[in-house]
């Protein structure tokens, strides 16, 4: 009688083990990740059997081989890679991935009596890895219905696997498509000599830093700038070194503005817009001082030459505390333009500026 409780004990205790199982993908969130996954892979594997090391070898989407991915206890990493390499060199691995049947094998790298077995992860078309566990255990005492066990929890934990390496490739190409979706909108509007934003980009977004200003009632001031004789440059150098001078003035020039808020484009060949948002005229004015006098102290090295360049400055922008029904681009650009023409008239080199109005 005794013998037939014991019997309905372990059946009971199979069955218990068996619907565990069953829930091993009900113990997981998605989205998960693979070390997310492992670590309820290993609880579950903790309960059926006692084991000392459990290392995940999956195989590597570029070198097509298997990689070791997590240890427990991380600090026998190195021992499990030399028994993957002993299994591998004897034929016993090959062996047992082929089959896609877990196996019980004698441990190789281990000094003491230990057993090794090894779970393949395989889907329908595939295999993914190899779980690797040590255990103490002798050969004749891991039962049938532990092998029977441990297959079922790496089917289960296969397809779980499989579902999450997809999804993850998935992301890592969304992710790649959004990173080059990225750099061809940089692309298409930056300048691609100087790398400062292009005259499309300014077409697009001063006439959205206008309309911000005016609706939140903040100062907004504009700088349209020229490198003084540039054609001068052009024609005694060449125009390798007249991109050098306009990669120069970008350069020198971003290094000095507020790179959170302000922001340069070419406007044209040689002349530049420089775009302040909540900046008054007078500290836009004083800002371009600094630029010009930062400009005229540099030295542009080309070849054995060394070139000095000035740069002359019109500047213009508005309070919108005070009302304005509507500032066009046009308008405000033409009103800077008026300045810098100021500027270039009374000798080049200097700052011009005064408040946005509306030119005859």
């Amino acid at each position: 009688m005794v013998e037939v409780s014991d019997k309905r004990s372990a059946l009971i205790e199979l069955i218990d083990k068996i619907e565990q199982l069953g829930q091993f993908q009900d113990r997981i969130d998605f989205p998960a990740n693979i070390r997310q996954i492992w670590r309820v892979f290993l609880g579950d594997l903790r309960n059926l059997i006692d084991v000392e090391i459990c290392a995940l070898f999956l195989v590597d989407d570029d070198t097509h081989e298997f990689a070791l991915r997590y240890v427990s206890p991380e600090n026998k990493r190195s021992i499990c890679q030399k028994e993957i390499n002993f299994q591998i060199e004897c034929g016993i691995f090959s062996w047992i991935v082929n089959r896609r049947q877990p196996a019980l094998i004698p441990a190789l790298a281990f000094e003491n009596d230990a057993s090794a077995i090894m779970l393949p992860l395989t889907s329908t078309k595939r295999t993914l890895g190899v779980v690797l566990l040590i255990t103490s255990i002798q050969d004749n005492y891991i039962t049938q219905e532990n092998m029977k066990l441990l297959t079922m929890l790496a089917k289960q934990y296969s397809l779980i696997m499989e579902n999450t390496i997809l999804y993850e490739r998935l992301s890592m190409k969304h992710r790649s498509l959004e990173k080059a979706n990225g750099e061809i909108r940089l692309l298409s509007r930056t300048d691609s000599l100087t790398g400062c934003y292009n005259r499309g980009y300014l077409n697009e977004h001063l006439p959205h830093e206008i309309k911000r200003a005016l609706r939140y009632r903040h100062s907004l001031s504009i700088t349209l700038c020229d490198i003084d004789h540039f054609k001068k440059v052009n024609d005694t150098f060449g125009h390798q070194c007249g991109d050098l001078v306009l990669k120069e003035f970008v350069h020198c020039i971003m290094s000095l503005i507020r790179s959170d808020m302000d922001w340069l484009a070419r406007y044209g060949g040689e002349e530049f817009l420089l775009v302040l948002p909540e900046t008054s005229v007078g500290n836009a004015s004083r800002m371009a001082e600094r630029l010009r006098k930062h400009l005229a102290k540099k030295t542009i090295e080309w070849k054995a030459d060394k070139i000095s360049i000035t740069a002359s400055f019109g500047v213009t922008g508005f309070n919108a505390s005070k009302p304005f029904e509507k500032i066009s681009p046009e308008a405000l650009i033409n009103t800077a333009d008026k300045y810098l023409y100021l500027a270039k008239n009374e000798g080049r080199n200097r700052v011009k500026s005064g408040r946005f109005q509306i030119f005859a």
